[in-house]
């Protein structure tokens, strides 16, 4: 099965409380395992990085939803891309907290508040963002 890839950043409208996250990820790890869809999302003071991965018309789908979920706004794509596979197939939604200052980081200090601004999406940017997102993780507790 060829892997398709979906990162984004995204804000949330309203900051979600620990109760609302939480039965965020259950409901979209229960949906993503049987779409059998993998990733990784952060969450840093209403703000988003998140990957998805799977087929890739079950990812575009995935993501169209997203992008019309009315909690969220300011939805950047920063990859959209086949790979050769997964980069977090364990998962399928690993979740971590992160500080706002690693979000800014990992995304290559984007502004979503300025669609103007985006991180450049030069296929050569992608490994670099992939590469900070894995070091990322290796170095935090992810919750599967």
């Amino acid at each position: 099965m060829n892997i398709h890839q979906i990162v984004y950043i995204s804000r949330f409208i309203t900051l979600p409380t620990q109760e609302q996250l939480t039965e965020l990820l259950v409901q979209a790890r229960a949906k993503n395992h049987r779409l059998r869809i993998t990733g990784i999302l952060l969450y840093a003071d209403g703000r988003v990085v998140q990957v998805l991965e799977g087929e890739e018309q079950v990812v575009r789908d995935l993501y169209a939803l997203i992008r019309q979920d009315s909690r969220h706004h300011q939805v950047l794509t920063l990859v959209d891309m086949p790979v050769a596979g997964r980069q977090f197939p364990d998962w399928s939604m690993g979740f971590v907290a992160a500080m706002p200052e690693e979000l800014r980081r990992i995304t290559g200090y984007v502004d979503p508040e300025n669609p103007l601004f985006p991180l450049p999406r030069a296929r050569n940017a992608s490994p670099a963002l992939m590469q900070l997102l894995l070091n990322f993780v290796a170095l935090h507790p992810v919750l599967a």
